[in-house]
C-alpha cells in the first residue's frame, strides 16, 4: 500500500490506495501529503463533486496531526476556490459523516445559485451527471488548481 496502516487491509480508502490500483475513471484531481482528491463516481455525483480521502487511516477529525488539520483546512480553501471558478456554484458545502466506511473522508458538493434547493435538502437531493461531465470538471478543476 502507498498509505493507510497496515492493519487495514479490507479498508476500502486504504484498498484504493494501493500502488496496484487503477486510478478513478476522472484520475485524482489532486493528492498531497496526507490527502488525495477524486471526482465522485457519476451515477452519484454532480459535475464538480469531489472526495477528499486521508492517506492515513483514522477515522475522526480529532484523530487528526496537527499537520493533518492545517493541511485539510488549506485544501478545502484551494478545492472551493476551484470548484467554484470551474462549475456555476454559488456554495460549496462540505459534508463527513465517516458512518459507512469508517476510514477519514469528506465530500465537497457544488450547489448552483439557480438549485432551488438549500443545505440540507440540497444535500439529501439525488445527484448525478454523465461520466463525460464528470471528467470535464474533474480536468478543469485539476487545470485550476496547477495555475495556482
Amino acid at each position: 500500500m502507498l498509505s493507510g496502516d497496515a492493519d487495514t487491509p479490507d479498508c476500502p480508502y486504504c484498498l484504493l490506495q494501493a500502488a496496484d490500483r487503477a486510478e478513478p475513471l476522472t484520475g485524482l484531481v489532486a493528492r498531497d501529503q496526507h490527502y488525495l482528491v477524486r471526482h465522485g463516481e457519476p451515477e452519484s455525483s454532480a459535475a464538480g463533486a469531489l472526495q477528499i480521502i486521508s492517506h492515513r487511516h483514522f477515522v475522526d477529525f480529532a484523530d487528526m496531526t496537527e499537520a493533518e488539520a492545517a493541511a485539510f483546512g488549506t485544501l478545502v480553501a484551494k478545492l472551493d476556490r476551484a470548484v467554484r471558478a470551474t462549475t456555476d456554484a454559488e456554495r460549496v458545502h462540505l459534508v463527513s459523516t465517516r458512518d459507512r466506511v469508517p476510514h477519514f473522508h469528506a465530500w465537497l458538493y457544488p450547489r448552483a445559485a439557480s438549485n432551488p434547493l438549500r443545505g440540507t435538502t440540497f444535500l439529501a437531493a439525488p445527484q448525478s451527471s454523465s461520466p463525460a461531465e464528470a471528467e470535464a470538471a474533474a480536468a478543469a478543476i485539476r487545470d485550476t488548481l496547477a495555475a495556482g
